[in-house]
């Protein structure tokens, strides 16, 4: 099942006067130079940060964020635990990531369908104790 990434509205709000003020002085002092550099930056941001969404696959759970797709396999998934900002960090083997879908119960439920080697506990799936 894919899930949409919740937006922030104030990152997003944030980066696009951070990108489009730049821009505007560019265009009213004729600089085209920074013109340009302000374009190149927000295909930059946007390209990296939008769209975002994450799917669970049969085997994998697959985070897409702009032109990069993240593929991790739910073998190597230690923990899922939902963190006090509503996001959810997921700890995989080497690494951590914290996502952010638009309904976290369901990606939480969704995901722990996924993962017989973790239990749930509270709200969190963490390892199996024997």
């Amino acid at each position: 099942m894919r899930y949409k990434a919740k937006v922030d509205w104030l990152i997003g709000v944030s980066m696009l006067v951070g990108i489009v003020a730049p821009a505007f002085i560019a265009i009213t002092q004729n600089l085209p130079w920074m013109s340009l550099a302000s374009l190149l930056a927000a295909a930059l941001v946007f390209g990296i940060s939008y769209p975002q969404s994450y799917e669970t696959g049969p085997d994998a759970l697959i985070i897409r964020s702009g032109r990069t797709t993240r593929v991790i396999a739910y073998s190597r998934i230690v923990s899922v635990r939902l963190s006090t900002d509503s996001r959810i960090a997921i700890d995989y083997g080497p690494g951590n990531l914290l996502v952010s879908p638009q309904n976290a119960q369901e990606f939480m439920d969704d995901i722990a369908a996924h993962l017989p080697q973790l239990a749930k506990r509270g709200q969190d799936l963490v390892a199996k104790t024997n």
